[in-house]
């Protein structure tokens, strides 16, 4: 009985944290499919170009999401009271090699997508990320005022 007990509490802590993980994913994979959506349509995008750009630009975008993620975990420590002025300069230089890093993955993977698109195609596509950024704030201040 006991064991039984043991093994019910603590499937009641793992679960929540299993399906929390599962939302997540699962929230991540519709925002990247309406991210796909709105570009290959403001983009102009046909299924074959749409099919081999997007693998590309997602692993693109984990990579700089990453970049992102180390320079955050850095920049943490800043926000402790007793934060030195050494300290502080690594984290200015974390974010500028987040920074750097990041352009360098621009140059790399914008050249690899020059070998199936056109440079009037990639123009497209950055411009509508960032027209789709502006459309999710949008959304999202829409939905807030809702709220209120």
């Amino acid at each position: 009985m006991k064991k039984y007990f043991l093994i019910v509490f603590l499937l009641s802590f793992c679960l929540p944290s299993i399906a929390q993980k599962k939302q997540s994913k699962d929230s991540e994979d519709q925002f990247r499919a309406k991210k796909e959506a709105y570009i290959t349509k403001k983009a102009e995008l046909t299924s074959e170009e749409a099919a081999e750009f997007f693998p590309l630009y997602f692993e693109w975008q984990d990579k700089k999401t990453e970049n992102n993620r180390n320079a955050w975990v850095k920049g943490k420590t800043g926000l402790k009271p007793n934060t030195t002025e050494e300290e502080y300069n690594e984290i200015f230089n974390a974010f500028f090699k987040a920074n750097e890093d990041n352009c360098a993955l621009d140059r790399e993977y914008l050249e690899k997508c020059k070998k199936f698109l056109s440079n009037k195609k990639i123009y497209m596509i950055l411009k509508a990320e960032i027209l789709f950024s502006r459309y999710m704030l949008k959304i999202a201040k829409e939905k807030d005022e809702e709220k209120k």
